[in-house]
């Protein structure tokens, strides 16, 4: 069940990938922040001779990220007399070819959202708070995750590329927002945030996952605006004070243990993040060791950081259940617990299904080494779920794993299936090995990728890479 893809299709469906349960929005001409370039005021003469239009401006910002990152000069090991190696140059061409672009709207009110904002714009309301927020992130492969804070309300859940954090009635404002990448995103840029608030104070700029704007204050945020940096380059304006309250908010380090204190002062007990990595605090000081926390058990080390992948605690005799939410294209593997039934997430998978996916439970009756799919298109590792519908490993050519169609790599979860449950090859591989004929499979969809947060892709490949970096078969 595939649909050979395209690089085109890929491209086209970056802008519309997780778009769920949205209201009408005004979508208006995209529009600059104003008075402002890069967090510096912008003089009446700058305006006068800022002719460029934005795609321009993207350029300018991407060639100035790329030269403070260093990204195509020789690395340690690589490279001879100064000569650019073809993994350096892949690496550049990609970064030039995947520079973010980030577009959001607010809610504004009785459920009106705003006109979309471009990349470093000032977002505003014309002096009002907001009421919710959604971003999306295009042009690359990775994920933007927000979530916004009331007073009254405490954190939103985390959501991304699209969707739309809670949605607050008029009298309830957003006070502080938190922001982050995962993915190739991630691995390539920082993300950077600030905000101005209703008494016309301008914070600080805050940085992946961390918190701007007020905490018990009675005031709230007016305007908001965002920035990316390629890694390791400086970032040059004020990352002090980004976030007015009683005390600062997130995990600190106290007396070598990590505590995590509200911004109000108050003892702090659910789920908090420092930067991808995730942590359950009870009365402000972490857990360890086996949890069960929100019908699930999940696992922590010794420093408190939830283990995303749990073979190498308890290892990988099954049986397992397959658990695959279409709508956020991720698959999560869960262990038995006694007479509790599967509710450890051993792991979690990346994945592209379809709109002909089906719904529901199945077990597999059936694997394949290599299987044509369809025409000369072959995947391997393939387990059968129901009829015409298997879970495989991306595309090739031929049942060779020299023989990748890299874009299945690249956009996984991005393009989409005919129905099939797509995987990188060495998930595929997994579940060929460990998952016995007979595993139940259930299919469902919900905005709440799982009991793990949804996984991305931490590496794109060249358009002529051939094999999957993460196939054990392939020697590199």
């Amino acid at each position: 069940m595939i649909r050979k893809l395209t690089y085109g299709l890929a491209a086209f469906c970056l802008t519309a990938v997780l778009v769920s349960g949205h209201t009408s929005y005004a979508w208006a001409d995209e529009q600059r922040g104003p008075g402002l370039k890069n967090g510096v005021p912008i003089s009446q003469n700058d305006r006068q001779t800022e002719t460029k239009d934005q795609d321009s401006k993207v350029t300018e910002e991407a060639e100035t990220a790329l030269a403070n990152a260093g990204i195509g000069t020789e690395a340690e090991g690589n490279g001879e007399d100064g000569v650019e190696d073809e993994a350096a140059k892949a690496a550049k061409e990609a970064l030039k070819a995947n520079f973010p672009r980030l577009q959001t709207t607010v809610m504004i009110g009785d459920s009106n959202w705003s006109q979309p904002f471009v990349n470093d714009a000032w977002i505003t309301n014309n002096g009002e708070g907001f009421h919710g927020m959604s971003t999306f992130l295009t042009n690359i492969v990775g994920n933007v995750l927000y979530r916004t804070y009331t007073s009254s309300t405490g954190w939103s859940p985390w959501v991304l590329n699209g969707q739309q954090t809670t949605n607050y009635p008029n009298d309830v404002n957003i006070e502080a927002v938190q922001m982050r990448f995962s993915g190739y995103v991630n691995n390539q840029f920082d993300i950077y945030y600030t905000a101005k608030l209703d008494d016309g104070s301008t914070m600080g700029w805050a940085k992946n996952g961390t918190t701007t704007g007020t905490m018990g204050t009675g005031h709230y945020i007016t305007g908001f605006r965002m920035a990316f940096y390629a890694k390791n380059s400086a970032f040059p304006y004020s990352t002090e004070k980004p976030l007015i309250s009683a005390v600062p908010d997130g995990i600190t380090q106290v007396e070598g243990g990590l505590r995590y204190m509200n911004g109000d002062g108050s003892a702090f007990t659910g789920w908090a993040w420092a930067g991808n990595e995730r942590y359950y605090f009870v009365d402000s000081n972490p857990v360890t060791g086996w949890q069960y926390i929100d019908g699930f058990k999940y696992y922590f080390d010794e420093t408190g950081r939830m283990l995303k992948d749990l073979e190498p605690v308890m290892g990988a005799k099954g049986p397992f259940l397959i658990s695959i939410n279409k709508q956020m294209n991720t698959m999560t593997v869960f262990a038995k617990d006694g007479n509790n039934g599967f509710i450890i997430p051993v792991k979690s998978f990346l994945t592209s299904t379809g709109p002909d996916t089906p719904l529901g439970t199945y077990q597999t009756p059936e694997k394949y080494r290599w299987r044509d799919m369809n025409h000369g298109i072959y995947t391997q590792y393939a387990t059968r779920i129901w009829k015409g519908f298997l879970i495989h490993s991306i595309l090739y050519s031929r049942p060779n794993g020299m023989t990748l169609d890299s874009s299945t790599y690249n956009y996984l979860s991005i393009a989409e299936s005919a129905g099939c449950i797509r995987l990188l090859s060495g998930d595929a591989k997994w579940v060929y090995d460990h998952c016995a004929l007979g595993t139940t499979v259930t299919i469902y969809n919900s905005v709440v990728p799982g009991p793990y947060e949804r996984p991305a892709i931490e590496q794109i490949i060249p358009d002529s890479q051939n094999w999957d970096p993460t196939d054990p078969n392939i020697v590199h």
